[in-house]
């Protein structure tokens, strides 16, 4: 019965992984964030990604390994790289960025709650700070997901390649 449906080969295994790190990538990245940041007041927002992000990255952290373990081709240089350069960029992502742009938010929310975010309206010289912290390492998380999404991307037009 498995080897009828195919199921006794690696390849509908690497296939649905594949399907479901890229595919969920590039949706919650290009539809479904973009739509919640347009659609939910900013505190909300904050909370939906805060929630979403850990398992974010972490598969996509873990899903090039899991190709490579299960890929029904021989891995070249140029796909393991891909894979690697997924990997790499998406936990720089899970393990630094995260927890950097968390608490960099956190301080910025204690500066609002003591009411030292402003002097007269204008922002105070802490509170930039914090501000252009936050823009450079989400500007360099945007970045890294950008490089996960591409290179799974690019991975795949080699597999499907392959498979033709």
């Amino acid at each position: 019965m498995l080897s009828k449906l195919g199921l006794n080969t690696r390849a509908p295994y690497h296939l649905m992984i594949y399907s479901i790190a890229f595919g969920g990538s590039a949706f919650y990245s290009f539809f479904a964030s973009p739509i919640a940041f347009k659609v939910l007041k900013r505190e909300e927002f904050g909370v939906l990604q805060n929630s979403v992000f850990p398992y974010y990255f972490l598969g996509q952290t873990i899903a090039p390994g899991l190709l490579a373990l299960t890929t029904p081709l021989t891995l070249c240089p140029f796909t393991s790289t891909l894979l690697v350069l997924s990997t790499v960029s998406s936990a720089i992502n899970l393990f630094y960025l995260l927890p950097v742009c968390k608490d960099i938010k956190e301080k910025r929310l204690k500066l609002i709650e003591v009411g030292l975010d402003s002097i007269d309206g204008e922002p105070t010289e802490d509170f930039k700070k914090l501000t252009k912290s936050f823009g450079i390492h989400h500007g360099l998380s945007l970045l890294a997901n950008f490089t996960s999404i591409v290179t799974l991307g690019v991975y795949g037009l080699v597999l499907s390649k392959r498979l033709i």
